[in-house]
Formats: structure tokens, sequence, C-alpha cells
């Protein structure tokens, strides 16, 4: 029921993803025409795996490994040599655990709180910056603190002012990129940046209050495409929590059915409700899995019902414990559909449909608004929270 991709496009795929790894890792080391001629192989990759056409894959397999190993400057050939095969066969290595067998992933969003932790942030209006024991502290607890002024005069770069990175899958960071080519690496994640963490914002140049009249109330920054930015100015100043990050389980769903009630990760490919931009591919979003197929699911606020019976299953009972004027431990029930702008409060599930929600109800976009998620959407059961050391550390429930 769960084998739906042949192997051979399964190993492309992790070839795809060894070769853009490599990219990312050397590119500042690769002459141009064989950066030309790795991306033209990768581009014909591609092509194959739509196609799935697996003696093209496997031409292009032994293709792409040959200039890989051969694409890096000739001086010490053997030791880089050497280097590049005991790097790809790592990243290869990694990946098909990655692919197959258990996968690490980042809470993004505080849809599952108190359950998991999203990343969240917080403006300040001095300089958070802690003493020594705070820095130890913030490592356990994965905490940011973020004060950051400009070191350079002149105007952001108008396509592309902001991107986002990351270091591992531990730490999101954003660069600000100027027109002259400069650069300022800011350790937040994009949204929170420029959610959360800007203090003042400005329209041609000139500094806006946003708000209200009250001069207490934060301000933020535009940094838009051509915005001025100048020298000693303020660009961010904050505390960000980067959220939990879990362990998936992706081996477990190819030998039994999804369990009802157990905390799950999706990707959202094939849902309609779902609007991701082309450039960025399918997104994961990691809910509680609601409704399995055959369910007759309502939603009755703040109750979640089974067949016409509340939900028995400890995730939902520990979500239904409060209300929304009542919290418990955090939980504050079931939100009625209509609470996120979603309308779907009783729905038959069909055979390979899945009903996903958040535990933040009030605040989770989830299958009440975008509909169901088709079985071949299903990564896995998320397990243990590894990281970081707080509460939330352990099996997941």
């Amino acid at each position: 029921m769960f084998f739906f991709t042949p192997r051979f496009l399964k190993q492309a795929k992790l070839l795809h993803k060894g070769v853009t790894r490599f990219i990312d890792y050397k590119r500042d080391l690769l002459p141009q025409a064989k950066l030309d001629e790795i991306l033209t192989l990768r581009r014909s990759l591609e092509d194959a795996m739509k196609a799935k056409d697996r003696e093209r894959i496997k031409t292009l397999n032994d293709e792409l490994n040959k200039v890989c190993e051969k694409a890096l400057p000739d001086t010490a050939t053997s030791e880089i040599g050497d280097n590049v095969e005991v790097f790809f066969v790592a990243i290869v290595i990694a990946l098909g655990i990655r692919g197959y067998i258990a996968q690490p992933f980042q809470i993004p969003t505080g849809s599952m709180q108190p359950t998991l932790n999203g990343i969240t942030a917080e403006a300040t209006e001095k300089d958070p910056t802690p003493g020594l024991l705070g820095w130890l502290g913030s490592f356990v607890t994965s905490t940011r603190y973020i004060n950051v002024e400009s070191d350079h005069d002149g105007y952001l770069d108008e396509r592309e002012p902001i991107t986002e990175h990351r270091f591992a899958i531990f730490m999101p960071y954003c660069k600000l990129h100027f027109k002259d080519g400069h650069t300022i690496t800011i350790k937040s994640p994009q949204r929170q940046l420029l959610d959360e963490l800007q203090l003042v914002k400005r329209i041609n140049g000139v500094p806006v209050e946003t708000g209200n009249d009250n001069p207490d109330r934060r301000m933020t920054y535009g940094l838009r495409g051509g915005e001025h930015i100048t020298k000693g100015q303020l660009l961010a100043r904050g505390i960000v929590h980067n959220g939990d990050h879990v362990l998936v389980d992706k081996f477990s769903y190819h030998f039994r059915t999804p369990h009802r009630g157990e905390v799950f990760v999706f990707t959202t490919k094939h849902i309609r409700g779902i609007s991701v931009p082309y450039e960025q591919g399918s997104q994961h979003y990691i809910k509680r899995l609601a409704g399995v197929p055959g369910d007759e699911l309502e939603v009755v606020s703040p109750k979640l019902l089974h067949n016409g019976k509340e939900a028995e299953e400890f995730g939902f009972k520990r979500v239904m414990q409060g209300t929304q004027q009542n919290p418990v431990n955090g939980y504050r029930g079931y939100g009625d559909p209509r609470s996120v702008g979603g309308s779907i409060f009783h729905i038959m599930l069909r055979d390979e449909e899945y009903f996903a929600m958040g535990d933040n109800s009030y605040n989770s976009s989830d299958s009440r608004v975008w509909g169901t998620i088709p079985e071949r959407n299903l990564v896995g059961t998320a397990l243990f929270c590894y990281w970081p050391l707080t509460k939330h550390w352990g099996q997941i429930k």
C-alpha cells in the first residue's frame, strides 16, 4: 500500500540530493566549466526521473559520479579524489538513512503547541545578549540572542534583499544582500526576522512608527529590495527560540498502517488547498493524525468525535481537557473550523484519505481548512524529541 515509488527512482532521488549537496559544499572550488557540466547532467537526471527512464538514470548515475570525482582543480589530484569519493559516499549513506529509515525534522510553527514548540521570537528594547552562564544555558535550550547593527552603508539588492540559509539542521539564519555585493548575516529565520525582531520601519528612507500613537509600541524595518541601510543602523534585536527537533520514523509505514492519534509528518504535494511556490517544491508539515480511512469525523468545539463518539486516544483527550476560555496546561480543545478560516465540520474519510489537526487548534491551518491528505503524502510518525534539552525531550505522545 505504501510502495508507490520504484527502487530505481528512489535511488535516483538520493543521487540528485547527493549531487546537490556536492554542488552546495564545493561551489566555491569548482571551475565554472565543471560546475556547468554538473548542472547540465543534474537537469538531465531530473528529465529522466520525470520520464521514469531506468536505463538513462543508470547511465547518468555513472556519468555524474565520474564528473564529480574529477571536478575539482588538478592540484593534489589523488588526495582530492580520495576526499571527494569519501565525501560523496558519506552523503549517499546519510541520505539513504534519511530516505528510508529516519529523518530529523525541525518544528517550524506553533501549530502543535504545547505538545511541540515551533520557532518563536520576541523583540526586545535593549540588547538581550547574556553573560557566560546565559550563553551556556542558551546552548541547552537552543536559544539565540540577536543584536545586529549594520556595518555597511548602501542599498539592499532589489531582486533578492534577504535569503534564508541553514547550517546543519539546528541553525537557520539570514543574509542581507546589498547592491554592491556586501552581505550581513543575522542568526534568525527569515519569517521571525521580518515579523518579530525588527524595530524600525522605513518608507522612502524615513522611519515610520507602526501601530497606534503609543510611543512604546514596537516598530519594524522594511528590509525590502532597494531599501537604504545606513552604517550603525539597528537591523534586528531580540530572542529566538529555535523550536523542537524531532526524529521521524520513515520505516514503519512500509509495514503497518498509520495509527489514529499519533503525531506524523507528511508532504504538501497533491493537497489542493495548500499553495506552495513552485520553486520551493513540496514542504513538510507535522500534525496529529485525527482521522484514518473509514472514519466519520466531526468537530464539535471543543470536542473531536470519531463515528459519533468522543475521541478516545491519549493525544486527543489531552487537547480536549481545556477550552479556549479555560485552557488546561496550555490545551484549549478543538476549535470550530471557522476559527482558522476553515469549513470542514463533518467528513467521512474514503480509502487512502487521512485527516490532520494541530494540537494548537485555534492557531493551526490543517485539514479543517485544506482538506484530506492522500496516502502517498505520508512520510512517517514523529518518535522522539531529541533537542533542545527541555521538558519536551523524549518520546512524543
